[in-house]
Order: structure tokens, then C-alpha cells, then sequence
């Protein structure tokens, strides 16, 4: 049975793709059957579902997917059938695909003798009766005007058939949709509120911003609803009312979180009796860590008499030493001089192409240091760190300019794209903004400068 995917939503809308197989991939990957854009269809994982047939039955089947799969806004739960006119999402947010399922061609038609029912051809003698020769000559003339007229009461009878089942087949398509995109607003307000809730006290003006949007949000959703039940809800119609979404809400924060917490360090640097704090993240297991180079070194080129780290949830403070600084960025690598394995950030982004302007980010680190709350005091803490929302607003090619929080503390901070990989490191702000307008150092000089000690973390 073939099978029509057309795509409603993502970067592939518009598209349609017919499969003649059983067995149909979707995913971001390039062997995929159905393949989305790896770079803006971020909601679809690697390999993020499979859609297969057996005995003229189609079913989609999760592969595990990060962000779930979805039929008609009910999430799967490990293989659900399709029908016609299903409408599929991959993640919540994700690209939206309507499914069209065709037969597998209908029976040829018999073809009939000709000759006139209940009329004997020929005579006793053999010979053709000429009243027979009449109506087998009117019977042929006729054939055709007669064959046509049965045709078009046929094409009448089926096309009847077609548009009330293409009629019902539409408005089931068309409710889908509907409960599709009602479900998609639910989650991202649903989303919106998680990133608000999670926001420290001091992104107060991004937060006051987030909750206007939230509450703009809401409202669009009550009047989607209304429109819904007065039934004169249209997939364009609810699309306009629901209004774009603020990128900052499509980030898993969490998830980014998971990814990497565990691997961002508090530093403390010892310049001779004070003590200066920072942020490092390891980039290799064998306790190779990425910072500031002001955190370890003063503009005189002096290093630090002694430099110590900290990693997040740990209670134990390790030495640490200077491997090599950047001449022309503020960057510097230090070496944990405890031999051991230690945890390291999911991978560092070889250009930085998901830290677009508008793009949402998330730095993780220690604004404050030990000022902020931490389960203990002085240097006797478990250190936490610090997730902070954020967007980017510049991009030039040696400065990330993004609208977050940072503070004392937060030079060294690992900035994080959607798919949770380092696309720039904190190294300052504009002192006017009270740490609003953050600055750090791109992707590309980042990875440029981990060089070959880093290729196993470069994406």
C-alpha cells in the first residue's frame, strides 16, 4: 500500500513523499527515508521514528525519540496504526506531517461478449435473420454512445462516492489539525511557564518580558478555544491567533542542564592573598579544563600563585595548574593535577551555526560564586551552579553579544545552544547594562583554540 507523507510544518513544509516500501524511516539523519534539516528541525532526533506495513496495516514506531512522537496530539507510546488523514508530529514543537495512505489498485473490469440477451443469431438454416441483422447493426452503432453513457453514470456514481468520503476524510484531517495545533499552544505555554519558573532573580527583566508573553499567550489560546467550539475554527485562522512562539521557550533548559552541569567548575584563583572566582568546564576526561584567561592571569602577564577548581554537586576542591593561555582571545586551559576521569560538557561547536541572532542560549556557571546560596559556607560548600536564559542579540566574529545575566563569577561560563554544545564562553559585559548585555567569545576561536587536545568534544 503506498504510503503519502506530506509535510505541513518545519523546513521542509510543502513537501510531499509517496513510498512504495514497507518500512520507512524519519529522522535528521542523512540515511533517513524522510529526512528533516539537522540544523532547524532540532525538535526531530537522529533517528526519531519508523514507519512500517504489514498486511496493509501501517504503524509508526518511536525509536526513542528525545522529544516523543505524536498522533493527532496523543503522544506514542512505543507503535500506534494510522489512517488516513493522521496527522503525525516529531516532538511536541516539531514539524507536522499528514499521512495519506492509497490502495493498491483495484481489479480489472470483465469484458463483456457482445450480443443482444434472449435473441437467437441465427435461424434453423444457418442463416442470420435479418430482423437479428437489424438490432446486431443497431446494437453495434449504439455500442459506444451506450458504453460512454454507463461511463459517465459511473464517474457520476464514484466522484458522489470520492467527495463524501473525501468530505469526511477532510473534516476528520481538518479536527486533527486542530487538536494538533490546540495541543501544540498548550505545550508551549506549558514550556513558557517552566522557563519562567526556573529562571534565577536576577534575570528580572527577561523574566518580566517572558511573563507579558506568557500572558499574551494565554489569552490566545482561550480565544483559540472559543473559536473551536463555535465551530468556525481554520488551521489559519487558529495559526494566526496562537502567534509565534518566543524562541527562548523552545529550549529544553533541562535537558541542556543533564547534558552538562556536572561538568562546569568553580574556580578559585590565589593572586597572592585575593582570591579571584570563576567559572571552567572540562572539555577532556583526563581533567583538562576551558577558562578565562583574566581568571588565571593578570593583564601583566603574572599567573596565579595557586589555582583550585571545584566541579558541580562535588564537595572537593582539586589543583589545578596553568597549561597554556591565548595571546589574542581571553582564553586559557588548565590541568587538574589529581590524576582520575572527570565529567566534561557534551561537545563544543566547531562555528556556532544554532547561536543565530534571536537564537535562544543557556550559560551555566557561577555569577556570584559563593555569594549565591550553596549548601555550606566559605570553602566548605557543594557547589551549584547557575542556569541562566538568554538570547542572542550580535554575533561578530570575536564577539557572542547575548541578553542574559552575568556577575562576578560568571568569566569562564560555558554558553550553550539548543542542543546542549558549547557555542561560546563568557569572558564580560557591558558595565551600563548591570549585566544584562553579556559578552563572550564565539564558537569558532573557541574550537580554534582547543585545537587538537578538544577534537573528540568538536562538533
Amino acid at each position: 500500500m503506498t504510503l503519502e507523507l506530506r509535510v505541513m510544518s518545519g523546513s521542509r513544509a510543502g513537501a510531499s513523499l509517496s513510498f512504495d516500501k514497507s518500512d520507512v524511516t524519519v529522522g535528521r539523519h542523512g540515511t533517513s527515508d524522510l529526512r528533516f534539516d539537522p540544523h532547524a528541525d532540532l525538535d526531530v532526533s537522529t533517528r526519531h521514528a519508523e514507519l512500517h506495513e504489514q498486511n496493509g496495516l501501517w504503524r509508526i514506531i518511536d525509536q526513542a525519540s528525545t522529544n516523543g512522537t505524536y498522533v493527532n496530539g496523543v503522544r506514542v507510546s512505543g507503535s500506534k496504526a494510522l489512517k488516513d488523514g493522521d496527522v503525525i508530529n516529531f516532538g511536541v514543537n516539531g514539524p507536522r506531517v499528514e499521512v495519506h495512505l492509497g490502495g493498491s489498485g483495484a481489479a480489472p473490469a470483465t469484458r463483456l461478449s457482445p450480443g443482444i440477451a434472449g435473441i437467437p443469431l441465427r435461424t434453423a438454416s444457418g442463416r442470420v435473420d435479418t430482423g437479428v441483422r437489424v438490432a446486431i447493426a443497431v446494437n453495434e452503432q449504439t455500442r459506444a454512445m451506450r458504453r460512454l453513457f454507463a461511463g459517465v453514470i459511473a464517474v457520476v456514481v464514484l466522484a458522489g462516492a470520492a467527495g463524501l468520503v473525501w468530505s469526511q476524510r477532510r473534516s476528520a484531517s481538518h479536527e486533527a489539525e486542530l487538536n494538533a495545533l490546540i495541543a501544540h499552544g498548550d505545550s508551549m505555554t506549558a514550556a513558557l511557564q517552566k522557563t519562567i519558573a526556573s529562571m534565577r532573580p536576577a534575570d528580572s527583566a527577561l523574566r518580566a518580558s517572558l511573563e507579558a508573553q506568557l500572558a499574551k499567550q494565554r489569552s490566545q489560546m482561550a480565544s483559540a478555544r472559543e473559536l473551536v467550539a463555535d465551530g468556525k475554527g481554520t488551521v489559519e485562522e487558529l495559526s494566526r491567533r496562537l502567534g509565534p512562539v518566543p524562541e527562548v521557550a523552545r529550549m529544553d533548559f533541562a535537558r541542556v542542564s543533564e547534558l552538562n552541569d556536572a561538568a562546569v567548575a568553580m574556580i578559585a584563583s590565589d593572586f597572592d592573598g585575593n582570591f579571584l572566582a570563576g567559572t571552567a568546564f572540562g572539555v577532556t576526561p583526563g581533567g583538562l579544563l576551558m577558562t578565562n584567561r583574566h581568571v588565571v592571569r593578570t593583564e601583566g602577564g603574572k599567573d596565579a600563585r595557586r589555582v583550585m577548581v571545584i566541579f558541580a554537586n562535588t564537595k572537593v576542591w582539586l589543583p589545578a595548574k596553568i597549561v597554556r593561555a591565548s595571546d589574542t582571545d581571553d582564553l586559557a586551559l588548565l590541568q587538574i593535577d589529581v590524576p582520575g576521569s572527570y565529567p566534561v560538557v557534551a561537545g563544543v561547536s566547531r562555528a556556532g551555526g544554532l547561536a543565530r541572532v534571536g537564537a535562544a542560549v543557556a550559560s551555566i556557571g557561577y555569577p556570584g560564586a559563593t555569594d549565591t546560596p550553596m549548601e555550606g559556607s566559605g570553602m566548605k560548600i557543594t557547589a551549584r551552579t547557575t542556569i541562566t536564559a538568554g538570547t542572542v542579540s550580535k554575533r561578530l566574529d570575536d564577539v557572542l553579544q547575548i541578553d542574559s545575566y552575568a556577575g562576578h563569577g560568571s568569566s569562564g561560563s560555558p554558553v550553550f545552544d539548543a542542543a546542549g554544545t558549547v557555542v561560546g564562553v563568557i569572558y564580560g559585559g557591558a558595565r551600563e547594562s548591570n549585566g544584562r548585555i553579556v559578552y563572550a567569545i564565539p564558537a569558532q576561536r573557541v574550537a580554534a583554540f582547543l585545537g587538537s587536545e578538544g577534537s573528540a568534544i568538536i562538533r
